[in-house]
């Protein structure tokens, strides 16, 4: 019988030979849902009475396959209707960033628009983003799928947010800053959902 033509490179056998590799992987997936859990407790005790009664209950879930690497997100408020879509999702992925994203769909977009092309100056100001691209589930930073909001006129984010079908809205920080990741996310979910109150 002859060998398998499928051969591992030898950087590719050394970490299948490293069991404490997923070992260490696990632990941080772990912390990280933890992290998310206590954000979760304080956004629900800051909910207003609209979230608090329109969305269902936070949801924290994680996954290995967002382009090919794991993540772990948190969704508050989470309201998703055919198009209707209202959505701050907190979201870890691994090897990347961490970030916070408002996503208005449907009615929600319709309702809130104008509030957040008036928020222009803040939104620039704070070093926000806008989604470019016409999938409403693309959550990578790179040029196809958002935008910093400071390097468009207030003219041309408005039209970003009147030409596509959903509104994105988001900030991104690098997992190094891993000790202040939950301020930032609550900071910003309050900033976020502060814009459309």
């Amino acid at each position: 019988m002859q060998g398998s033509k499928i051969q591992l490179s030898t950087p590719e056998m050394d970490v299948f030979c490293n069991a404490q590799i997923i070992l260490t992987k696990n632990s941080i997936l772990q912390k990280t849902v933890q992290l998310l859990s206590e954000v979760q407790n304080e956004l629900l005790e800051t909910a207003s009475g609209f979230i608090r009664n329109a969305s269902p209950s936070p949801k924290i879930s994680r996954g290995e396959n967002y382009l090919g690497l794991p993540y772990v997100i948190l969704d508050y408020p989470r309201i998703a209707k055919g198009e209707d879509l209202f959505f701050v999702r907190s979201m870890f992925w691994w090897g990347n960033f961490y970030s916070s994203t408002l996503q208005l769909g449907g009615s929600f977009k319709e309702r809130h628009g104008l509030k957040l092309e008036m928020a222009y100056p803040s939104l620039a100001a704070q070093d926000y983003f806008i989604g470019v691209n016409q999938e409403p589930w693309a959550h990578h930073f790179e040029e196809t799928n958002f935008r910093k909001i400071n390097a468009l006129s207030a003219g041309n984010f408005a039209a970003v947010l009147e030409e596509s079908p959903h509104t994105k809205i988001a900030a991104r920080w690098p997992l190094q800053t891993w000790d202040s990741a939950a301020n930032n996310l609550k900071d910003s979910w309050k900033f976020l959902t502060g814009l459309i109150a």
